[in-house]
């Protein structure tokens, strides 16, 4: 690969670690896929989304957040996000 981390965005934290720390099997398993290939059999989807479908269920969730932070506001309470991650 010709990309160096400093010409990416966000510091190229993930691309360092791609080119200098990532395991040499997982670097060639990327280098070699192809084009949208989910590598990992046990991701959470066998497809990728189509972008219509993924962009209905992001705007739908948006539209709940709202309603959330709006009722909280309302009720002058916090949101936890601790309850949310804890399992």
């Amino acid at each position: 690969m010709s990309i160096s981390a400093s010409d990416l965005p966000f510091d190229g934290a993930i691309s360092r670690y791609f080119l200098q720390e990532a395991p040499a099997v997982i670097r060639a398993d990327i280098q070699n896929a192809a084009k949208h290939e989910i590598l990992a059999p046990d991701f959470p989807y066998e497809t990728e989304w189509d972008a219509k479908a993924y962009n209905k269920v992001i705007e739908d969730l948006q539209v709940e957040l709202v309603k959330l932070v709006a009722s909280a506001k309302a009720r002058g309470t916090r949101i936890d996000r601790s309850a949310a991650t804890s399992r």
